[in-house]
């Protein structure tokens, strides 16, 4: 058989950050039999030890426990990334030692490229000598090539953030695939050095190490400040452009957070070693013919809840980019129940990390609602209205909201529930903050842009079609087809593409473990990879504002267009009215108009509001209605009878790279999946309550139930486990701050196993139903700089 073309799988692989020298071993999620909604199992599979010094996988073992520590630091994950052929019978193929030698090749002739960045920085200062960036070149060889950040803005050319490192794997006879590995970076926060005379530098307890200072205190990352005073009215005004949302996403002098310090912020001049990045193969045919494919990887922090899932996870995101907002005929009815089930058992495993009681905007032990950050709170803020409880009071708790879940699930699987869609909330429902409007489903929850968590559009066109299937499951030919004939991985089948794990990568590599675009996540902000789908202008992630034109822009119309605001797309509305009860009547509901936003608008987040343009327009044009004239901070409100319109036709840019699944580079190029995150990341575990990422970053542990049949439990972030849930304030020392996450996250942040605190390094894990006995003990590959 003859090599077509290359594929690297997945196509978008997550590391996970860890100062250990041994990373996690490899183990899969499996449902309880015994339990439908139980806490899922920790499931052994085959682990490679990989030879530090030959970069040969040695032996493959089944481990008997998953540890994700090591004594007080935390493991890393470090992905393996398969490549594969697509060969002449229109089949995927491993590309394998076999393979190559069939075309006259050798694993030498295999080369391997990565390019990595951090660009958190740049994305404030607007300083392209703030990216840091890695590039290993081209390589053969299998030793770890290390990725070191370099950055035009630091103290030296020496100076350098180690982002990790990756490794081709060489292949052997036992393990004869081609493969590579990446190893992410230990989590370390870097920084300027002191500043002799400054009195007012701003620097942790423990000041960073000397080989870790090597931001140049002189340049604009350092005592950085957000533009607060700024005039929209002037003509040659551009805009603090490149803001992200909040804007002041870094580490500032505590108290904090900026917003409760009306915005103001003053960096410290803090950067981490997470990243993201591009990794591409390549291979010269005998013919002279040159293949390659490439990959996305990023790095984040631990997956802290290992046996949960969020409600609406990357996962999701991408396989509506993909698959498009509904399921239609490409799957079968009895998929379409399972992945309906998956997704409300999803909202049930959020929800048990949620204290509902505080989240539903509560008097909580005599503190006013308002002095906690839950959605109500960030609604009565945005809105400049009074807070009020989504639910009532006195019956809302984790316990029985866990319940109503349960009902539902056992519904749906039982076939009576076609109610149950009229709960969800439409994505074109994010501004409704009406009584009935905050009550749908999920509730709490805050999406990307402020206003009330949705679904994607699929997700609730599964539970729809599952709803209305139930009774009549079983009754199309494909529902009986036998498993080996459904669908495979081929060149074809993306979606087979977009979740294949690799052998070797642990559960907490694939997309399904990291939060969506919804939120952001902690791994990914997907935001970033819409801003460019329109072919020539680039848009602020949060607010459909147009910040950039492309240099080569031609049309005079379309270079005109920096500062104005995208307003409608095929005459779909890229924003929405917030709508709720009128002070003087609250059975009357108004636009909730501001001094600063009297139209009451909402943007809608772009996953949702753009999924019919990827499914119907990919490569053709649009019509794009934008505000007449610039309104870098004014929003511009639909309803607006005589308001007049820019009309412009835009290309729509492919999401994907062509035939593949993997992100298109010009949509993103490395770096800028993670740009829009906090710097450092673990400010990101203060910055946001878990109304945010209740599964990725926790709220609600050791809930029992107490004597009054109530729930009770700890604050995750809790120093002293009590039994008593501490509210979240951002200068109780009774709660992990700050400086004690940037000093010690590694000793601080506990894994939560069960809904409770990981004592101890690990778990014992669910063996497989067949699995290899190990042949060697496992031995670290993950050799450290």
């Amino acid at each position: 058989m003859t090599i077509r073309a290359l594929r690297i799988l997945p196509p978008l692989v997550i590391g996970r950050l860890g100062g250990a020298a041994e990373p996690v071993v490899n183990y899969t999620l499996e449902d309880d039999p015994e339990h439908a909604l139980g806490f899922r199992r920790i499931v052994a599979q085959p682990t490679f030890v990989v030879d530090p010094d030959t970069g040969a996988i040695r032996s493959s073992y089944l481990p008997d426990r998953v540890d994700f520590k090591a004594g007080e630091l935390i493991r890393p994950v470090a992905p393996f990334l398969e490549v594969f052929a697509e060969t002449d019978d229109a089949t995927l193929q491993p590309l394998t030692i076999a393979l190559l030698a069939a075309h006259g090749l050798s694993p030498a002739d295999v080369q391997w490229r990565g390019r990595f960045g951090n660009r958190k920085v740049v994305r404030r200062t607007n300083d392209e000598a703030d990216a840091v960036l890695a590039d290993t070149g081209w390589f053969t060889d299998h030793a770890l090539q290390k990725l070191a950040g370099r950055c035009a803005n630091f103290v030296s050319p020496q100076a350098r953030i180690d982002f990790g490192g990756i490794r081709y794997i060489a292949p052997t006879s036992a393990f004869p695939g081609i493969r590579l590995r990446f190893v992410p970076a230990k989590g370390l926060i870097y920084g300027p050095p002191a500043v002799p005379g400054d009195g007012d530098s701003p620097v942790i307890t423990e000041p960073i190490p000397p080989e870790r200072q090597i931001y140049d205190p002189t340049k604009s990352w350092y005592k950085f400040e957000i533009p607060v005073e700024i005039d929209d009215d002037d003509p040659n005004y551009t805009g603090f452009a490149n803001e992200t949302l909040p804007a002041s996403l870094f580490a500032i002098v505590p108290p904090a957070p900026s917003w409760l310090h009306e915005n103001k912020a003053v960096s410290r001049g803090y950067l981490d070693d997470a990243c993201d990045g591009i990794v591409e193969v390549a291979l010269t045919l005998a013919d002279g013919t040159r293949l390659a494919a490439s990959a996305r990887v990023t790095s984040g922090p631990p997956a802290i809840v290992p046996d949960s899932l969020f409600v609406r996870t990357l996962a999701d995101d991408l396989e509506q980019a993909l698959l498009g907002p509904t399921v239609g005929t490409q799957v079968t009815d009895a998929e379409i129940r399972q992945q309906a089930e998956d997704i409300v058992r999803r909202a049930h495993e959020t929800v048990r990390f949620l204290n509902v009681t505080v989240m539903n905007g509560n008097v909580i032990k005599g503190r006013p609602p308002l002095s906690l950050d839950t959605m109500p709170a960030e609604e009565a803020y945005d809105t400049e209205r009074l807070e009020r409880p989504v639910m009532k009071p006195g019956g809302v708790d984790t316990l029985a909201v866990m319940a109503l879940h349960q009902q539902v699930y056992t519904a749906l699987r039982a076939g009576a529930a076609p109610w149950f869609v009229r709960l969800l909330r439409q994505p074109s429902e994010a501004g409704d903050f009406t009584d009935a409007g905050r009550r749908k489903m999920p509730a709490l929850m805050c999406g990307a842009d402020n206003n009330y968590l949705s679904l994607t559009h699929r997700q609730i066109d599964t539970i729809r079609a599952a709803a209305e299937a139930a009774p009549f499951m079983g009754t199309r030919a494909a529902d009986t087809a036998p498993a080996e004939v459904r669908p495979a991985l081929t060149p074809r089948n993306l979606s087979a593409q977009l979740h294949y794990t690799a052998a070797g990568n642990p559960q907490s590599t694939h997309i399904a473990q990291s939060v969506a675009n919804c939120t952001p996540g902690l791994e990914v902000d997907m935001r970033a990879v819409w801003r460019r789908l329109f072919e020539g202008i680039t848009l602020r992630e949060y607010d459909n504002l147009v910040i950039a034109v492309d240099d080569d822009v031609t049309d005079p119309v379309v270079k005109a267009l920096a500062g104005h605001r995208l307003l409608r797309v095929n005459g779909v509305a890229m924003q929405t009215v917030k709508l709720g009860p009128s002070p003087a009547d609250p059975d009357d509901n108004v636009v909730l108009s501001t001094e600063d936003n009297p139209g009451g608008v909402a943007p809608l987040e772009w996953s949702n509001a753009l999924a019919h343009v990827l499914a119907n327009h990919v490569g053709g044009t649009v019509t794009c209605d934008f505000s007449a004239t610039p309104v870098w901070l004014k929003q511009v409100p639909l309803d607006v009878k005589d308001i007049t319109f820019t009309t412009v036709s835009l290309r729509v840019r492919p999401f994907f790279a062509p035939g593949t699944a993997t992100i298109s580079e010009t949509l993103a190029i490395p770096g800028e999946l993670t740009q829009g995150l906090c710097s450092p990341w673990q400010n990101d575990y203060r910055e946001c309550s878990c109304y945010y990422w209740a599964s990725a970053r926790p709220d609600y542990v050791n809930v029992e139930t107490g004597p009054d049949g109530a729930s009770r439990g700890d604050n995750w972030l809790q120093k002293q486990r009590t039994g008593e849930y501490v509210p979240d304030d951002y200068a109780d020392s009774r709660l992990i701050l700050y400086d004690d996450l940037f000093e010690g996250w590694e000793q601080l942040l506990v894994f939560q196993v069960r809904g409770r605190d990981l004592r101890g390094d690990g778990v014992a894990a669910h063996p497989p139903s067949a699995a290899p006995v190990a042949d060697a003990p496992p031995t670290p590959d993950v050799p450290r700089a």
